[in-house]
């Protein structure tokens, strides 16, 4: 079907097999592989932000437990992790 989108041409390597094989395992049966495809890569990339939000999200917490009066460890105990951990004086 004629269409005023840009077309993306994309090799079936046997990953890109692979992934096809199982979404179709998943999927109503007679889906166009094209369908597939586009299917994957919109979740694909809501996956990847997805991701990429809650790893920045782990970090702001880090930061901000280790900042905080009371990070939840003893940081002098920290300061001697070499030390007390490998019997070094």
């Amino acid at each position: 079907m004629p269409t005023s989108h840009r077309r993306i041409p994309v090799t079936e390597d046997p990953a890109l097999a692979e992934a096809l094989d199982r979404a179709a395992a998943v999927s109503d049966p007679g889906v166009p592989t094209a369908t597939l495809v586009h299917d994957l890569a919109i979740r694909g990339a809501q996956a990847l932000l997805a991701e990429r939000r809650d790893d920045s999200r782990a970090i702001e917490r880090l930061v901000r437990r280790s900042i905080s009066e009371d990070p939840g460890y003893d940081r002098d105990v920290l300061e001697q992790v070499d030390r007390l951990g490998w019997g070094q004086s």
